[in-house]
């Protein structure tokens, strides 16, 4: 008996030490071993199994030791809300480190300041110009494009423009494809004095192996006759180039064979790139495909195949497919003639009130008699009735009417006051790119407040805005001279103007 209990006992007992022992190696600190990869997945793995304190000392101990990206994952962690580990200060400090030890790290978040998207920091033009300019000024040419770049969207920081020339000129003469791309395009468009379009064209020659956006710029170039005489079989032979993996610029190249004035005429290459670029699954591709088979082919089978492509279209409400439909059934092509077919899909069309769908409105109504107007009224409403009008299709109808109105209609004639209603109800729904045309509609006609007020509003959306520093220029300008009234009067419509897009 006593034998028994004794062997209970040293089982008990070596039970207990075991679990000591194993309590005491989980407390260790696991061993740094790896490259970066190796080190996130074993953080991970410990996160995972719900063990936070030992998986953030490994990861402390491997950004002591120098690892950037175990610095940039602890920033990431103590970044994220709603969770224990939410401390924004150990944040920034971790991304600093990691920004101090990784070059690559430190444009990383860089960049996400620029766009205002910094989990910790919250960075104007001016912080980023102090990061940038002492590496910059020391010959770092990623910094100096990095900081040319800054200067050249900033015209606020750079009014006469010779900073952003100065330090994207180091980065070019250093090589930087980038900085030579963006140095181009500052001498086809300076801030002051005159433009140097032959330096550019030298600029965009000697990288169009090496960069898309240069080889299709220098192509445009090429066509124009800008910076040297006019190659379009050079221009021709890039824009392919740059079309073999790029739907928009197969349409673009479509557009020029079709159009026939940059280059020669040829229906058949435009149609072949256009069945390239649907290839690839684009819209507009589909659109544009739809039309070129109206307009150019004569056999039944392709104008059935029109229709085949801008039906879908048309149900999603793009305006000039339902107008393509209306004139495939008033001409009778892929289809047998049904002019109150026609005159429901033209109605349809003017939803977007552009001249040429009003008049083709009226004009085909005044050939019908009541009894074929009533089938298009009955026609018109069962599509109204299946394919209900949303907001955010409405929002791009109106868009599109603005834009018309503010640059040129059919006429050839611009409406900046009229256009401001359409825009302004396009940007109210959501459509980001009303804001630009619509601050420059109000400046022209003299509503400072709201001119400004769309200007802070596009400047706040950097994901829709493309920074020029033009808006920054136009939005200081504008505050400079604001009396007191008008200061509160913007405070006002602005608070009122961000619910309104917050409620969409």
């Amino acid at each position: 008996m006593q034998v028994v209990i004794l062997s209970v006992i040293l089982a008990l007992l070596f039970i207990t030490l075991l679990l000591v022992y194993l309590n005491w190696r989980n407390k260790q600190p696991l061993a740094i071993s790896g490259g970066p990869d190796e080190v996130l997945s074993q953080a991970s793995q410990l996160l995972n199994r719900g063990k936070d304190a030992q998986a953030i000392d490994y990861l402390e101990r491997a950004a002591d030791m120098g690892m950037a990206h175990a610095a940039q994952f602890l920033g990431e962690l103590y970044s994220l809300e709603g969770t224990h580990l939410f401390d924004l200060a150990k944040a920034d400090h971790w991304f600093q480190q990691a920004a101090r030890l990784d070059e690559q790290i430190a444009e990383l978040q860089r960049q996400m300041l620029k766009f205002k998207v910094h989990p910790t920091q919250e960075a104007g033009k001016r912080q980023l110009e102090e990061m940038l300019k002492p590496g910059a000024d020391q010959g770092n040419s990623k910094q100096q494009a990095e900081l040319g770049r800054l200067y050249q969207e900033s015209p606020l920081l750079d009014p006469d423009g010779t900073k952003a020339l100065h330090y994207l000129g180091l980065a070019a003469e250093a090589g930087d494809t980038q900085a030579q791309y963006h140095l181009a395009n500052l001498l086809l468009a300076p801030h002051h004095g005159e433009p140097d379009p032959i330096r550019a064209r030298a600029l965009l020659e000697a990288i169009t192996e090496s960069d898309p956006l240069a080889k299709s710029q220098l192509a445009q170039m090429l066509l124009a006759g800008e910076g040297g005489p006019a190659e379009p079989r050079e221009a021709e032979r890039l824009m392919r180039e740059v079309a073999e993996e790029n739907d928009f610029a197969l349409i673009e190249l479509a557009h020029l064979y079709q159009e026939g004035t940059a280059l020669p005429q040829d229906i058949p290459k435009a149609e072949e790139c256009l069945r390239q670029a649907l290839a690839m699954e684009n819209h507009s591709a589909a659109y544009r495909l739809g039309e070129l088979l109206l307009k150019h082919k004569r056999d039944s089978d392709s104008h059935r195949e029109a229709i085949a492509l801008l039906t879908p279209l048309a149900e999603q409400w793009w305006t000039d497919a339902l107008f393509l439909l209306g004139k495939a059934h008033e001409d009778g092509l892929g289809t047998r003639r049904h002019l109150p077919t026609a005159l429901s899909y033209y109605r349809l069309a003017a939803t977007d009130p552009a001249p040429y769908h009003l008049t083709r409105v009226d004009e085909l109504s005044a050939k019908m008699g009541s009894y074929e107007l009533e089938q298009a009224e009955s026609l018109y409403r069962q599509f109204l009735t299946e394919h209900p009008l949303s907001q955010e299709q409405l929002a791009s109808i109106d868009l599109t009417h603005g834009l018309r109105l503010f640059h040129e209609d059919d006429r050839g004639r611009r409406h900046p006051r009229e256009a401001i209603a359409y825009l302004e109800r396009a940007a109210l729904a959501g459509e980001n790119l009303a804001l630009e045309p619509l601050h420059q509609a109000c400046v022209e006609t003299g509503q400072k407040v709201d001119a400004a007020i769309w200007a802070q509003l596009a400047l706040t959306d950097q994901f829709y805005y493309l920074p020029t520093g033009e808006l920054e220029v136009s939005l200081t300008r504008l505050k400079q001279g604001f009396s007191e009234a008008e200061e509160a009067l913007f405070a006002q419509r602005f608070a009122e103007r961000q619910a309104t897009l917050a409620a969409n």
